[in-house]
């Protein structure tokens, strides 16, 4: 069972951090949005055909990676266990084939659909019990469907030095530092990879939780999309063969 302490630190963080995050995608600049929204096409049309898709996008926050996949033609159902980045992801898909519902990574069994693809962007990393939100996540696909994630290594103590060197100079950053301090004060203990993930650990989450080992996609991604992070990857997978309704 997943402690639910862990749960509710991760979600109060996200929650605090709603306003941020709103700000950072509110000046994201259109041309990488452009190439978000290309990628995810082209993948999607590798994993699940040229066809409107029920796509389940965990861990929505502020609505980005939901806004794009509903431009796409698909029909989107965002969740988010903090109502605060579903209130920005409100507006931002406004007008969209976009449903939000307040639901954790591991809850989505609650939904009581089936979807085609289930997507999280920059959100395996921050779970409490990632190979059970991947499980649940598996349950929910259709027979044919497919996992997409897009994560990486968010902390090293090479990427954060040089970060932290980096935010000292004139007109950096110079709230890194803090907030750094700040977040792993608040879920460094929540999360057994607040580091990241590499693609390789990623694949061994994905077979313990009975997915095949999946491709990786972050090559159409033009770099200058990428986040800061090392280790980025895009990585499409199919759940192994099995019985629907045999147990995990």
């Amino acid at each position: 069972m997943t402690d639910p302490r862990a749960l509710a630190a991760v979600r109060d963080n996200w929650q605090q951090r709603a306003p941020a995050y709103d700000r950072f995608y509110q000046n994201y600049p259109e041309h990488k949005r452009d190439d978000w929204r290309a990628a995810y096409r082209r993948i999607i049309d590798d994993l699940c055909g040229d066809r409107p898709l029920r796509v389940l996008d965990v861990g929505t926050g502020t609505g980005f990676l939901s806004t794009l996949l509903a431009e796409l033609g698909h029909h989107v159902t965002g969740v988010d266990p903090a109502t605060a980045m579903l209130d920005r992801a409100r507006a931002a898909t406004r007008g969209m084939d976009v449903r939000l519902v307040a639901c954790g990574a591991h809850d989505v069994g609650t939904l009581g659909e089936e979807f085609d693809l289930v997507t999280a962007r920059y959100v395996l990393w921050t779970l409490p019990a990632p190979v059970a939100a991947l499980r649940a996540w598996r349950e929910v696909l259709a027979p044919d469907g497919a996992v997409l994630l897009a994560d990486g290594r968010w902390h090293s103590w090479q990427h954060d030095l040089r970060r932290a060197v980096d935010s000292l100079r004139p007109g950096a950053d110079h709230g890194f530092l803090w907030r750094l301090a700040r977040d792993y004060a608040r879920i460094g203990h929540a999360t057994p990879h607040w580091a990241g993930l590499t693609a390789q650990r990623t694949r061994a989450l994905l077979a313990t939780s009975g997915f095949r080992s999946g491709t990786r996609y972050d090559h159409l991604l033009p770099a200058h999309a990428h986040p800061v992070s090392t280790d980025f990857f895009i990585l499409g997978s199919k759940p192994e063969r099995r019985t629907r309704g045999s147990a995990g």
